[in-house]
C-alpha cells in the first residue's frame, strides 16, 4: 500500500508546470534590482503565491514586487 501512495505522488508531480516570476527590489522607493525566479507550480496562482514566500523570507514584506509570472 505504501508503494502506491508513492505513484500517486509522483504522478501529481508531473502536473506541475514551470513558470517564471520577474520581481523587482526596492530600497528607499527606487528599484535597485530586477531578477527572476523559476518555479514549478500547478498554475499561475500557485506560482505566485510559491515566490512571494520565497522572496519574503529572502527580502521581508515590503522590499520587493513581483512584476509578472509567465509560463514558458
Amino acid at each position: 500500500m505504501k508503494n502506491m501512495g508513492v505513484n500517486i505522488l509522483g504522478f501529481l508531480g508531473l502536473f506541475n508546470k514551470e513558470y517564471t516570476v520577474q520581481y523587482q527590489v526596492i530600497e528607499r522607493d527606487e528599484v535597485v534590482d530586477t531578477d527572476r525566479l523559476n518555479i514549478k507550480a500547478s498554475d499561475h496562482t500557485a506560482a505566485r503565491k510559491k515566490a512571494d514566500t520565497m522572496l519574503r523570507k529572502q527580502f521581508g514584506r515590503t522590499q520587493y514586487k513581483i512584476e509578472w509570472v509567465q509560463r514558458f
